[in-house]
């Protein structure tokens, strides 16, 4: 179980205590329903987790504009409220002035009602508090609540579609890739219900407006969380288009990962937020995209992490036998082929440096090699992979 659900300070749990002669006034009242309402907020965290429990599926208008329609459904917030959108909703989404992410999620919010005069010439109270969801088109992502969908909208465009692939949308197509679906935690123990540890996965963005480069190997590490979930007792979600001046994003995160082709640089109010980032006992994984490159070919992009470990006080070493890398749930005696043989495998104070690029892997992607990546690179990748998740998750 997390800190955050099990933590005395969100969730405290204070019953009345009835008797003849209680005094029953509004705190009365109030402790009564709070210690209902944080068992049930309890519950759901705990139980079923964050996330969308059905529904609220997020389509483009036909023909395509810059409206969204939003489908009934519920979710659960990270505060375990729950989130009931009981009719379908459309929403507008505004051109950005340049290249930018908009995030379509939903809010709870709550509005006072059934105004009262409690006594004369007194103000008026609200004798009913009614809860409800708001759906929101914005740049930036509220801490607690849960995104829909996304889309990479270009300052030019006049209208949003329906991703024409599933795997991958497209510049101003809706994106469902950032959707968290609540995980089925019943466990597959016929000895009884096992506890399921959630983590999320961060894709930093990074570079001038309009810059693509650090989207390579998103399919591969949705495939990487999908199969790890799926075989294991980790619940992964991927967030993509982290910033790292985004606090509340990266708090969110366990791990983060950053790839490209051409070398890069942080600003020094950017490496200030990854130290704080890997303080907090937070992992980054570093890969360039290989794809098309020579064996052996020296990049940029893997000269940058390096200088970047050093500009962090970090000294990379190469893992040995034992290192939890090669043992956090796979066993490895040394790091497996990635998709440069040529490549390296080192690590720094949970910074993680992988010069020969196990992302393509992920991906399945090497035919154009030589010698093609076999069955089993792509298994020892993706095991690789976990590893480096469950690290990241503390089951090391």
């Amino acid at each position: 179980m997390t800190n955050q659900v099990g933590s005395n300070a969100k969730f405290r749990f204070l019953r009345v205590n009835p008797f003849r002669g209680l005094l029953v006034d509004e705190n009365t009242w109030a402790d009564a329903h709070d210690y209902h309402r944080n068992q049930m907020r309890f519950h759901l965290l705990a139980l079923h987790g964050a996330g969308i429990v059905q529904g609220l599926e997020v389509v483009a208008m036909q023909p395509p504009d810059m409206r969204l329609t939003i489908r009934p459904g519920a979710a659960i917030d990270p505060e375990g409220r729950l989130l009931l959108l009981t009719e379908q909703q459309i929403i507008s989404v505004a051109a950005p002035s340049s290249v930018s992410t908009v995030f379509i999620t939903l809010e709870f919010s709550e509005k006072v009602t059934q105004m009262q005069n409690v006594t004369e010439g007194g103000k008026p109270q609200a004798a009913r508090v009614l809860e409800e969801c708001t759906a929101r088109a914005s740049l930036e992502v509220a801490p607690n609540c849960v995104e829909l969908a996304r889309i990479n909208l270009e300052a030019t465009s006049r209208q949003v579609r329906n991703a024409s692939s599933a795997r991958q949308a497209g510049n101003n197509e809706i994106d469902l890739s950032g959707r968290v679906m609540v995980a089925d935690r019943s466990g597959g123990s016929s000895g009884g219900k096992q506890a399921r540890t959630s983590l999320t996965l961060g894709v930093l963005r990074y570079g001038a407006a309009g810059n693509v480069d650090w989207k390579r190997h998103t399919e591969g590490l949705r495939r990487l969380l999908r199969d790890t979930s799926a075989s294991s007792t980790l619940d992964g979600s991927l967030l993509e288009g982290v910033s790292l001046m985004d606090e509340a994003a990266l708090r969110n995160c366990k791990m983060l990962y950053i790839t490209g082709r051409a070398a890069f640089r942080f600003t020094p109010e950017e490496e200030q937020s990854l130290r704080r980032f890997l303080e907090r006992s937070g992992v980054l994984w570093c890969e360039p995209c290989r794809s098309g490159l020579a064996n052996g070919t020296p990049d940029d992009f893997s000269r940058s992490c390096i200088e970047l470990s050093q500009r962090l006080n970090r000294q990379p070493i190469q893992p040995r036998v034992g290192h939890p890398l090669f043992t956090a749930r796979y066993l490895f005696a040394t790091s497996p082929q990635a998709l440069d043989p040529a490549g390296v495998v080192v690590e720094a104070n949970r910074m993680i440096i992988t010069t020969g690029d196990y992302g393509c892997l992920w991906e399945g992607r090497g035919q154009e090699r030589a010698e093609p990546p076999s069955r089993e690179v792509l298994r020892s990748a993706q095991e690789f992979g976990a590893n480096a998740l469950f690290l990241a998750a503390g089951q090391s």
